[in-house]
């Protein structure tokens, strides 16, 4: 009678017999052991009556390893394309305060605070919430950011008192050109 202390699953679900704490090598799937006391047809190297597997190289490797190392390569790669998207998106935004003079500012506590409680966008004629991106001229006049880049896109002067905004001066190329020339 054989007395079987362990059953070890492997690798593409192969089934070992071990006795004598794990020293001998019984059987393999049910298959008898070769007659170094190892199943070498599995692909077990015999080396003095004692089983270790062969060096596994990069080829031998199963098909799944392979999906985790791509799927690890493209989840990689997406966080660094959101990563690039978002930057960029902050760069546009930041160019084109700068080429039409207005400083953005997000409206994140009570208009009380800021001074703004009751007032409405001249543009758009809604009054301004919580959250809110607005874009403050030089002349100190707020607007949400959306209606005022639309304003500027048409005319050069506050909604409001109709002064003039500073334009990038021809000498010096800022930021925001060199961005819409690129993307």
């Amino acid at each position: 009678m054989v007395n079987v202390e362990r059953i070890l699953a492997l690798f593409q679900h192969q089934i070992f017999l071990w006795q004598d704490e794990g020293r001998r090598l019984l059987a393999v799937e049910g298959g008898p052991v070769g007659p170094e006391g190892c199943f070498c047809g599995l692909g077990l190297v015999s080396t003095n009556k004692s089983c270790s597997m062969p060096p596994i190289s990069f080829q031998d490797l199963p098909l799944n390893i392979y999906m985790v190392i791509f799927g690890t390569g493209i989840f990689v790669f997406m966080l660094s394309l959101i990563f690039c998207c978002y930057f960029i998106s902050k760069l546009r935004n930041q160019a084109q305060s700068e080429r039409y003079g207005y400083k953005e500012v997000v409206l994140k506590g009570d208009a009380k605070k800021l001074q703004l409680y009751g007032q409405t966008c001249a543009v758009c004629l809604e009054d301004f919430k919580g959250k809110d991106e607005l874009g403050v001229l030089p002349c100190q006049h707020a607007f949400h950011r959306k209606c005022l880049v639309k304003w500027l896109e048409v005319r050069c002067v506050c909604p409001m008192c109709n002064k003039p905004i500073a334009g990038p001066t021809e000498t010096s190329q800022s930021i925001g050109i060199l961005l819409d020339e690129l993307v």
